[in-house]
């Protein structure tokens, strides 16, 4: 009877310590979600703020923003920005225990108050950590390839 006790208490205390597993498609689906949370018609700190660690970074035209000075980016580019989407592609991820680094390459499309579509290349790193049981992202480089400016007339 003790046996079977012990038992059930290590089964117990070892499915209590399962935490979330990082993984290629989990690093990947992260990646998504944060790029779903900045779409300029829904964006909303507080939601970006549960996928990325208290720490934090974007390093992106050759600034460093916190969640808190890119919060203010996003802001001002909503007065200009009618609507964005991305498409990410060539994923390449690296795992590590409970870490993930993901290069990968990004086409941005944007339209503005102006009647302009602005298309953007980007070639981009994101580091991913599991941090309170889930996947977080801690930092995300973006390097612009190339950007085209179309402009629309009679829209």
């Amino acid at each position: 009877m003790r046996n079977l006790c012990l038992l059930a208490l290590l089964l117990l205390t070892v499915g209590c310590n399962q935490s979330v597993q990082m993984t290629e498609e989990a690093a990947i689906a992260k990646l998504h979600e944060f790029f779903e949370l900045l779409d300029i018609e829904q964006y909303d700190k507080n939601a970006l703020s549960q996928i990325v660690t208290d720490d934090f970074h974007i390093f992106e035209m050759g600034q460093d923003f916190t969640l808190d000075t890119f919060d203010a980016f996003i802001h001002e580019a909503q007065t200009t920005t009618v609507s964005t989407s991305w498409t990410l592609s060539d994923f390449v991820v690296s795992i590590q225990e409970q870490s993930a680094h993901v290069a990968y390459l990004n086409k941005g499309l944007f339209e503005t108050t102006e009647q302009t579509l602005i298309h953007s290349f980007w070639m981009e790193s994101a580091y991913m950590v599991v941090q309170d049981d889930q996947i977080k992202l801690k930092f995300l480089q973006s390097d612009l390839v190339n950007r085209e400016v179309e402009t629309r007339v009679g829209w």
